[in-house]
């Protein structure tokens, strides 16, 4: 089926500075990497242990990633009608 295949995450996440802060997808956050997170922070990035990911969510990031999420499901979803449109419901999904 058309669309059923994995778009890779929306968002990455990674503890820093306390707070789990989001990063954008084109590449997986790696310790020591200088990056941006979806606030605005620029942070350099850890080895997060377990209680590192314990932290508080970062307010912002969360929102910011919250719409990433909606606008790729919408984009999806306007993918979906074209295609039915176009070759009928089957297809699509």
């Amino acid at each position: 089926m058309i669309g059923m295949s994995w778009e890779g995450p929306v968002v990455w996440w990674n503890p820093v500075e306390g707070f789990r802060h989001a990063f954008t997808p084109e590449r997986r956050p790696r310790p020591d990497q200088r990056r941006e997170a979806l606030c605005g922070l620029w942070v350099t990035l850890i080895e997060p242990d377990e209680v590192d990911w314990l932290l508080p969510t970062c307010e912002v990031c969360m929102s910011e990633a919250v719409a990433r999420g909606r606008d790729r499901e919408r984009r999806r979803e306007e993918v979906g009608r074209q295609l039915r449109e176009r070759f009928g419901p089957e297809v699509g999904g």
